[in-house]
């Protein structure tokens, strides 16, 4: 957009478009002030555009156009539009110069604005053509979950184990006091209530060696996979994983 074409636009608008010699007779009152306001809308879209400001400087060359239409008027309304980032605006305008036929003895500044026209048409559809293409999003950064439910698990775990321990030294306790009050693997029935609760703490305590040893398991496996995080295109990272520890048992279930 260079201000160097701004300066013939005027002379060149009344110029071209002035009554042959033959018919340069006073017109009617009508036409003489159509062609006093182009001018004023001619110079004021000048004025504006020097300014920057060109919506209104694309208004006053529209004004001008439909009293007295020039493809000098075009190309520079195609120019505020791309200035305005309308390219859709300013491409129908400067193809707009392109059709118009000219005659073999069209003024030169029509026959330098229809030039303007290709070469700033041309120019602008290789800036287009240049610009990057709207890309696919890059697949998301993998990233890898809490270590917090590993860690309670094995928290769980350690709970279990030690409640084990516990119960188990109970149990050898009871069932040593109880081997020291019977003879010969003969015992008073006053000591049946020993025998039940060594074998209770001896139950519990298998049962919580089982229970710690699971969770421990799943605790290490939680720490391993750490499930949660955001998985790239191409990783293997899990997505859910879900952890079940019961008596005898722990169930691990994870899906990638």
């Amino acid at each position: 957009m260079r201000l160097r074409w701004l300066v013939p636009l005027v002379p060149a608008l009344f110029l071209t478009l002035a009554p042959p010699a033959r018919a340069a007779e006073p017109g009617p009152a009508s036409a003489q002030d159509k062609r006093a306001l182009a001018l004023e809308h001619a110079h004021q879209g000048l004025d504006a555009y020097r300014a920057g400001r060109f919506e209104e400087a694309y208004e006053h060359f529209r004004e001008a156009q439909a009293l007295f239409p020039a493809p000098t008027l075009l190309v520079h309304m195609a120019r505020c539009q791309r200035r305005l980032g309308k390219v859709v605006e300013a491409r129908a305008l400067y193809e707009e110069v392109l059709a118009q036929g000219l005659p073999e003895n069209a003024p030169p500044p029509f026959v330098e604005a229809r030039h303007n026209a290709e070469s700033e048409l041309a120019e602008m559809e290789a800036k287009l053509a240049a610009e990057p293409k709207a890309t696919e999003r890059p697949a998301p950064v993998p990233s890898r979950g809490s270590i917090l439910p590993g860690v309670i698990t094995l928290g769980a775990s350690a709970v279990g184990l030690g409640v084990g321990v516990a119960t188990g030294a109970m149990s050898m306790a009871k069932v040593s006091d109880l081997r020291s009050r019977c003879q010969a693997d003969h015992c008073a029935p006053a000591d049946r209530a020993l025998a039940d609760q060594a074998r209770t703490l001896g139950h519990a305590s298998t049962a919580a060696f089982v229970v710690g040893g699971a969770a421990a398991a799943a605790g290490v496996l939680l720490l391993v996979l750490r499930p949660g995080g955001k998985a790239g295109a191409t990783t293997g990272a899990v997505k859910d994983l879900r952890v079940s520890v019961g008596i005898g048992r722990a169930d691990v279930e994870f899906r990638y």
